[in-house]
């Protein structure tokens, strides 16, 4: 049946959760399982898919050796299987904090490649574990997690009462699986019905339909690209005026290519550093990409995206496909699956939920034309980084012209009136004027003049400013507010795209 529906997954810590916490193992007679662990699995398997997913620091640090991590895991693998329960994958990092590996826990790696291969609904997928970084991973792929105070659990738990914020944490820590599992099981939500796997999406796409799909920056509006009737679909769904072009998504550049008339040579060492990734390029195009897609223009903008669900669907439906944010048009850019649902869900033939967007704004657009390189678009790839490929950029100055998706004047906006300014400015003029004002700020400045303040990164993180954008932004929007007040946060790196949608929201044209 080909509206099958996504399932639901469990990512389980190892050590302190699963298995009693000795340390850095190296011999199976050292494994012990808790004694409610079978009775847990078994009954969280009729609902999700099992996955154990581990930290194994210790392989970094000389402690142990990588074959003594995968041979405790095997013997934990057999001797689940012996008790009836089936773990999909166990998925092993073997790097310490100071690597920064992309895999290691709180790092949303493994489950969006088990989305990918197992067609996970991360929105109602789960993590459970005995540490911060347990409950931290659930909400950094897009679902929930459980803290228990087994194994480090007991030991950490008061630093975790003094995170709740931070974690989003919405229970009290568990005393043990059973606990943890019966909660889960009790909280769990039936999979919304316009949720599908990646193989349904695929063959909606090839069948002409279109699909909400996860990628890395925000969340896109997917169609066959070289499908005039199914790109026109995109325009209805969002009320997308005609003459803005949109961006095709290809596996790889070889996939790209019979689009591309010319590929300049710096155009394909920008492709070949920042493919998979948030990078769109501009480039002109051949005779098989339809005036829809491109506005007319004799150029088309491509990218490959980093998500591992995006290019799984696009690779299962061999094409390349034409997909803009996944909203109605000028309107803020959806970055998790509900977004897409609450705005287009009763308009397209289903989404696809692959989490959190990672990045959270769009790619950044260069235009590679006549030996030109033109920034259109700031984006997820600082143009410092570009500069060092292509040498000084140019800059569109004309604002009148579109020639890349999302350059538009007034662009990613709430519904609420919204104004633009430096940290350091004085409120505006008629600020009493307005009964209930929001704030989004950045940074350690906190101001207490407004009754509702979020902070895209106190830290000061520009990549944690991006993911927290849209989303803060969506919150400020659905409170009731007068005025929504965004302070400009630094120009360098990720900044300039951040205060480019911010401009562009707060708009009045």
């Amino acid at each position: 049946m080909r509206n099958k529906l996504p399932v639901k997954g469990i990512f389980l810590d190892r050590d302190g959760t699963i298995i009693e916490d000795r340390g850095h193992l190296k011999s199976i007679e050292d494994v012990h399982f808790y004694p409610d662990t079978f009775e847990s699995l078994r009954a969280l398997q009729k609902e999700f898919i099992l996955f154990i997913v581990t930290n194994q620091s210790g392989v970094s640090k000389g402690i142990i050796k990588k074959e003594d991590a995968d041979r405790i895991n095997s013997f934990i693998n057999s001797r689940l299987l012996e008790k009836g329960i089936k773990i999909a994958e166990i998925y092993t990092c073997y790097h310490q904090k100071s690597d920064n590996c992309e895999c290691i826990k709180p790092k949303s790696f493994f489950p969006k490649i088990a989305a990918a291969e197992f067609g996970i609904s991360l929105q109602e997928s789960w993590s459970a574990g005995d540490h911060l970084h347990d409950v931290d991973f659930g909400y950094n792929f897009g679902g929930r997690g459980v803290y228990l105070l087994t194994g480090h659990g007991a030991k950490h738990f008061e630093e975790l009462k003094n995170s709740e914020e931070k974690l989003y944490f919405k229970s009290s820590p568990f005393k043990n699986l059973k606990d943890a599992s019966s909660y889960i099981l009790q909280e769990s939500k039936n999979i919304p019905k316009e949720y599908i796997t990646a193989q349904t999406a695929a063959e909606i796409i090839r069948d002409g339909g279109i699909v909400g799909i996860p990628t890395e920056t925000v969340y896109g509006l997917a169609s066959d690209a070289l499908n005039e009737t199914a790109v026109l679909k995109i325009f209805e769904a969002k009320k997308r005026p005609h003459f803005d072009p949109l961006i095709v998504h290809g596996s790889s550049i070889d996939n790209l290519r019979p689009l591309i008339k010319e590929f300049p040579k710096k155009a394909e060492l920008l492709a070949k550093k920042f493919w998979p990734g948030p990078l769109t390029l501009v480039l002109p195009r051949t005779s098989i990409v339809p005036d829809i897609v491109t506005a007319g223009l004799e150029t088309v903008a491509v990218r490959v995206p980093s998500h591992p669900v995006a290019r799984k669907i696009i690779e299962l439906s061999g094409l390349n496909v034409a997909a803009p944010s996944a909203n109605p048009f000028g309107e803020i850019s959806p970055t998790c699956a509900s977004h897409v649902l609450s705005q287009l869900g009763d308009k397209i033939d289903g989404i696809v939920d692959g989490g959190k967007a990672s990045v959270g704004i769009e790619s950044t657009i260069i235009g590679c034309v006549n030996n030109e390189y033109v920034l259109l678009r700031p984006g997820g790839i600082s143009r410092e980084d570009i500069e060092e490929i292509t040498g000084k950029l140019l800059i569109n100055d004309n604002s009148e012209l579109i020639t890349a998706p999302g350059t538009m004047k007034r662009h990613y906006s709430p519904n609420t009136n919204m104004i633009l300014q430096n940290h350091t400015d004085p409120l505006p003029e008629d600020f009493q004027d307005y009964k209930k004002v929001g704030r989004l700020t950045y940074g350690s400045t906190f101001y207490n003049d407004c009754e509702i303040e979020l902070n895209l990164s106190p830290a000061g993180d520009l990549k944690d400013a991006a993911v927290n954008l849209y989303h803060y932004m969506r919150k400020l929007d659905k409170m009731n507010l007068e005025l929504i007040i965004a302070d400009r946060v630094p120009q360098s790196g990720l900044g300039a795209g951040i205060n480019d949608r911010l401009s562009r929201a707060a708009s009045r044209d």
